[in-house]
């Protein structure tokens, strides 16, 4: 089901994290900046940490393959809309918000095991909005979120700016070793800004950021195992 309040790593403990990657999947050809998918989840699977990747599936349909290697490094695909909509302004502008869900289910179902992952664009909504989905959307049930963060870095900011992976690494350190626990958000692609998609320096992060944090004693949990839910 659609839950009113958004959901967060309230059943991490101290030192406990898990990861999750927004506006994918991506794929860049050589090297040099831009989306790697692929890379990211091949190496937090070498690094035994399981991760949870929120698709879009406008996306999903340049890259189906990409879901195919995510799944098979062990991480769990979860539905991030169709195109990427605000879901607030969207159901306020009466636009088809179930269908924004639906037809990413569609392309994710099989790799699911029975259970869709949700995470809402930007973060954005409301009790009404749940209401809206559970009441309305066919298999409500087969829902779980949608899925909020602790730590957000603003990775896609750094990337805006041009900046560099060790400048990005630092940021999510320094937010991780403040709040100490919860879900991450990083975003393996950009869905809303081709400077951004371009820049993105996400895998060149995650290689510098977490042996820092296994010096440091944190260890990694999949998003299912960071949040309570009932």
């Amino acid at each position: 089901m659609f839950y009113r309040e958004q959901l967060k790593g309230n059943s991490c403990e101290r030192k406990t994290l898990s990861f999750t990657f927004d506006d994918g999947p991506g794929k860049t050809v050589g090297i040099g900046p831009g989306p790697k998918t692929v890379e990211i989840a091949q190496y937090l699977h070498d690094q035994e940490i399981p991760a949870t990747f929120f698709c879009v599936g406008s996306t999903i349909l340049k890259y189906t393959e990409v879901l195919d290697d995510i799944s098979y490094y062990g991480h769990t695909i979860g539905n991030h809309t169709y195109s990427h909509m605000n879901m607030v302004n969207g159901l306020i502008e009466g636009k088809d918000i179930m269908s924004e869900i639906s037809l990413t289910t569609q392309l994710i179902q099989k790799y699911s095991h029975g259970r869709i992952l949700f995470r809402a664009p930007w973060g954005e909504w409301t009790a009404k909005v749940a209401d809206y989905l559970n009441d309305n959307i066919m298999d409500a049930n087969i829902y779980v979120g949608p899925f909020y963060w602790d730590i957000d870095g603003s990775d896609w900011n750094h990337w805006l700016k041009k900046q560099s992976a060790e400048e990005c690494a630092m940021r999510y350190l320094t937010d991780i070793w403040q709040i100490n626990k919860g879900i991450i958000l990083m975003h393996d692609s950009s869905a809303d800004s081709i400077t951004a998609k371009d820049n993105n320096l996400c895998y060149e992060t995650i290689k510098i950021l977490v042996p820092l944090l296994k010096e440091l004693g944190f260890k990694f949990v999949s998003l299912e195992e960071a949040s309570s839910y009932v």
